[in-house]
């Protein structure tokens, strides 16, 4: 923890911390603005974070699915059904392809998938039901993640910046990816204070979500948002500030 200020460095020591899993259900979900710079996801932080990166090898695990509401599937029930998303699906190493629910029941993946052409078949045992297809698009855009003072605009910085379409494709075991944490003039770039967000902010052409719209229930059980960190047992006085004027 060389280059923490003395004082801060106290205060986090007699605090205490627990490591700790950041997983999608951490974090306050929102629908993008499709092709437009979005932030889906927020952490609102209560207590001090330091984030574990390529130092400690712990690596982060991405993936970002579309959404789309198909259907209803039509009145006769045990018809197998073709449907087609906007989208080719990628073959994802790292997570399911495609996950549908039938209104609020889950499905999981579909009879049969045409990754090129967007088809999927699915069998509903009733009728009329809504399909909830979460999947892995082959489209190109950005993902960032960036800490914030929370309600500032401007007081932020970047963390992490990668290519959905790459971290769709690559396999993540053999190929991770880390927060880096290479800014030399920022000991604090690691921390998260209470009172700060943890954002994730996207440019893609699709629409993504974590859950449904329509309330059923249905959720993107194949979104990867998922970080290692080390979790405060209590507010850290100070931190806040000394994070804040490093950035």
């Amino acid at each position: 923890m060389a280059g923490i200020p003395a004082n801060i460095k106290k205060k986090l020591k007699q605090t205490g911390r627990d490591r700790r899993n950041l997983s999608p259900q951490a974090f306050d979900w929102r629908a993008n603005s499709m092709g437009s710079r979005s932030r889906i996801a927020r952490l609102r932080a209560d207590v001090a974070y330091k984030l574990l990166g390529k130092q400690s090898d712990r690596p982060l695990e991405l993936a970002l699915p579309a959404y789309e509401s198909l259907g209803p599937t039509d009145g006769s029930a045990g018809d197998t059904e073709t449907f087609t998303v906007s989208h080719g699906i990628l073959d994802c190493p790292n997570t399911q392809d495609v996950v549908v629910w039938l209104d609020g029941d889950y499905y999981g993946a579909p009879d049969s998938v045409d990754r090129s052409s967007g088809d999927i078949q699915v069998t509903d045992s009733g009728t009329g039901s809504t399909i909830h297809v979460f999947y892995i698009p082959n489209k190109a855009g950005t993902l960032e993640v960036e800490k914030a003072a929370e309600g500032s605009t401007s007081t932020s910085k970047n963390l992490k910046t990668v290519s959905v379409k790459n971290i769709h494709r690559k396999n993540l075991s053999e190929q991770p990816e880390y927060f880096e944490f290479r800014d030399g003039s920022d000991p604090l770039e690691p921390f998260v204070a209470a009172d700060m967000t943890l954002d994730v902010y996207v440019d893609v052409p699709y629409v993504t979500r974590f859950e449904d719209p329509d309330g059923d229930g249905a959720v993107a059980t194949n979104a990867l948002l998922n970080f290692t960190a080390m979790q405060g047992r209590d507010v850290v006085p100070g931190l806040k500030a000394e994070v804040t004027a490093s950035m």
